[in-house]
């Protein structure tokens, strides 16, 4: 045959009149250690937190030494004010980039203004050479269109330069009026 277990028959639990009436008290007592318990705990976190917060902000300011410059003159306040989900690190980044904006803004303008100078001494030179062949290669009386220019004003320095161009040229036209 087999022999089967079988369990001892629990014994009769009897329920103090006293005990029942503390029970209640028990319970509250055991959600209030509870909430201790996690309102500690949370506490322990967050100072956790802010000590890594903390070492991390150190270790950024020693990497860049002009944040506290900016922090005291209130440039990173004013970009904070300026855009209130950034923290004190955005807003030296957010500094920064702006700068180098305004820099870049700056030299780009520089750039232009030169280009435009630079292009209009091009085509102002470009102007009095043709002006001034022009004037020198035609006769008063002549549009000067279709006609060649004169060796001379092709190359003046070869012939002494451009005022010695137009001097004999001048001094060529008062011998053949007579004057």
């Amino acid at each position: 045959m087999e022999a089967t277990f079988v369990a001892p028959p629990e014994p009769a639990v009897s329920v103090d009149p006293g005990l029942s009436a503390v029970e209640p008290f028990f319970a509250e007592l055991e959600k209030r250690l509870d909430a201790l318990l996690e309102n500690r705990l949370d506490a322990l976190d967050a100072r956790r937190r802010e000590v890594e917060r903390q070492s991390l902000m150190d270790r950024f300011v020693a990497e860049h030494p002009d944040f506290r410059s900016l922090a005291a003159d209130g440039s990173l306040e004013a970009q904070q004010r300026a855009n209130g989900l950034l923290d004190d690190v955005g807003a030296y980044f957010a500094h920064h980039l702006q700068a180098e904006r305004q820099e870049h803004a700056a030299a780009l303008e520089t750039a232009r203004q030169e280009a435009a100078a630079a292009a209009e001494a091009r085509a102002m030179e470009r102007f009095r050479a043709k002006g001034l062949a022009r004037t020198l290669s035609v006769a008063p009386a002549d549009a000067g269109r279709g006609r060649g220019v004169d060796p001379d004003l092709a190359a003046p320095e070869k012939f002494g330069g451009v005022n010695a161009v137009l001097a004999a040229r001048l001094a060529a036209r008062r011998q053949s009026a007579g004057v």
